[in-house]
């Protein structure tokens, strides 16, 4: 077959001539499944069928037919599990003379194949070479789905990283659902098994009436959500009629033909859940890893949560006193520089307890803290607990805006009259324009020291207080 050139290399003689025999055996050790096929056609020209003239023990075995059985016979009366488009494809192949390469899955065998249809010889003949492409095929889908989801986890980490935290929230829980074409996705915070807040986001396209938080309450879904959870971090229910015979009412009343399946993710903190991300009605037919998707973006959430969480504690703490609840000087100042830049009436009432230091000394400061306390809910039930400060160890200044002076009247009166058991100087001032708001509380300062005054001369002092 090969010989020596003059140049020494060597070479392959151009007119070796191979047989049919020869061809067809080299077909044979093909790594792919191949068959060749004489097609059969009507008067017309249309394909109705093709001969077997050709087909290795890779195609037989696709066939489930021996090659024996199939040379000879046609491709209808001896494959059952048929692909209609090879017909149109032999056509292509044999009669236009067209090669044509498609990919298809075979539900019969599970897998995903890639097959070539090739004019042969002469017109009226095609070979089909079948290459199974299920690992490239699942490996690409693969590819896809971890791509789709890490740049789901990623869009819905760069939601949350905003200042506002339920702009950040409804964002994340709107890609999520947008992503899972769910019906709707939010999320449950709870605190030792009652439901404290639901953010949710729910689908201009669904049409039912999902369950509620009183729903969740009456049958304490927190609990259900933590026994299917198992210590787990995702549960997956794809079908919901197991509920059926666990809560019969919750089934029928709640879930059938509205909730069909659902998916929830714990919220953790450091010591335990506090809450959890589900998505309700989620789509099958999507390229995400959706547990993974809501196992990470659960975890994202958790944290931002518990960033606002503490955020909040410590504006809080930095503008209310910590052992009233009231207001501090900090928030009064803040308070006052946004009165004295508009003009609305303003009513500042002074309230200082008489004798702090005296229960101080004889009873302790325990019992002097309960009074501080008991003396800001006091000022705080009548004026309200925003508009309630606690300026000093025994001083409270109620700053209330937009009302009338009658009205503020009848709250200082109302405010006497509760404070029978508990013995307070008062002093209080009105004006009309809230811009005059720092000669409002001097006045008020200036009264309330009046009617100290005026109390301990009634009553012996024996200390300052």
């Amino acid at each position: 077959m090969s010989d020596i050139s003059i140049e020494g290399k060597i070479g392959y003689s151009t007119d070796t001539e191979f047989s049919p025999n020869d061809i067809l055996y080299m077909l044979k050790d093909l790594p792919d499944a191949c068959c060749i096929f004489k097609v059969l056609t009507d008067p017309f020209g249309t394909v109705k069928d093709m001969l077997f003239l050709f087909a290795n023990e890779k195609y037989a075995k696709l066939a489930g037919k021996p090659t024996a059985e199939l040379i000879g016979a046609t491709y209808y009366t001896t494959v059952s599990n048929q692909d209609e488009d090879w017909i149109k494809l032999s056509y292509q192949a044999a009669i236009l003379r067209q090669s044509s390469i498609n990919r298809t899955y075979n539900t019969h065998f599970d897998k995903w194949f890639e097959f070539w249809a090739v004019p042969v010889y002469q017109k009226g003949f095609c070979a089909f070479i079948i290459h199974d492409v299920t690992a490239d095929k699942r490996n690409e889908e693969s590819r896809v789905l971890q791509t789709n989801t890490s740049n789901l986890v990623i869009d819905c980490a760069k939601a949350l990283s905003t200042s506002d935290f339920s702009k950040g929230i409804k964002r994340v829980l709107g890609r999520i659902g947008a992503a899972l074409e769910a019906d709707r996705v939010y999320i449950v915070r709870e605190n030792n098994g009652k439901i404290e807040q639901i953010y949710e986001w729910i689908s201009k396209l669904c049409s039912t009436e999902l369950p509620s938080k009183k729903v969740f309450e009456k049958f304490d879904m927190v609990s259900i959500w933590s026994k299917q959870l198992a210590g787990k971090d995702v549960f997956v229910m794809s079908d919901i009629t197991p509920v059926m015979d666990l809560n019969p009412q919750l089934y029928s009343e709640f879930l059938s033909g509205k909730c069909s399946r659902y998916i929830v993710a714990t919220l953790k903190e450091k010591d335990g859940i506090m809450g959890f991300l589900v998505a309700d009605n989620y789509s099958l037919d999507i390229q995400l890893n959706i547990t993974e998707v809501m196992e990470t973006v659960a975890a994202f959430i958790a944290t931002n949560i518990k960033n606002h969480d503490l955020t909040t504690e410590l504006l809080y703490l930095g503008g209310h006193d910590a052992l009233t609840g009231l207001g501090n000087r900090y928030a009064l100042n803040q308070t006052l520089m946004l009165l004295s830049e508009f003009s609305t009436s303003v009513g500042v009432c002074y309230t200082d307890i008489n004798g702090l230091k005296i229960i101080n000394d004889e009873k302790g400061h325990q019992a002097g803290d309960k009074l501080i306390i008991d003396t800001a809910g006091l000022v705080a039930g009548v004026f309200k607990k925003k508009n309630c400060f606690r300026v000093g160890g025994d001083e409270f200044i109620a700053v209330v805006q937009d009302v009338e002076k009658e009205k503020f009247e009848e709250l200082v009166d109302k405010l006497r009259q509760k404070a029978k058991g508990v013995s307070i100087a008062i002093g209080y001032d009105w004006n009309k324009d809230s811009a005059l708001v720092e000669k409002v509380i001097k006045k008020a300062d200036e009264a309330m020291y009046k009617d100290k005054a005026a109390y301990y001369k009634h009553h012996e002092r024996r200390h300052n207080g």
